[in-house]
């Protein structure tokens, strides 16, 4: 992949609630992330587009600062052409999916 090619990253994670704490941390974690600029695909997974693979190492340090201490969290990282072979095998792309021509721009 080179440098100049936007890259999407899928986060998915599984945060324990079993507590008042715990559902704190999973709060400041969800707002955290869509601080970031990531937006809900589905439930516990949310994606970014990148403008290329420069950015993904400042990205994953910004993730880092804002982790809970317990759970999981995992980020996977796509090519658009990669995420635009999605199948959908129930439902259909959401609005910050949904783009304009070729630009990119993403209609909210």
């Amino acid at each position: 992949m080179t440098s100049y090619k936007e890259v999407r990253l899928i986060i998915l994670y599984d945060l324990p609630m079993s507590d008042t704490i715990n559902r704190k941390h999973y709060i400041k974690f969800r707002k955290g992330i869509l601080s970031l600029g990531c937006y809900l695909v589905q439930y516990s997974v949310y994606a970014k587009v990148l403008k290329n693979e420069i950015y993904y190492d400042s990205f994953i340090n910004k993730l880092k600062q804002i982790m809970p201490e317990k759970g999981e969290v995992r980020v996977i990282k796509v090519t658009e052409k990669q995420y635009e072979n999605m199948i959908f095998l129930s439902g259909t792309q959401n609005n910050y999916e949904k783009k304009v021509s070729n630009n990119n721009i993403v209609v909210f």
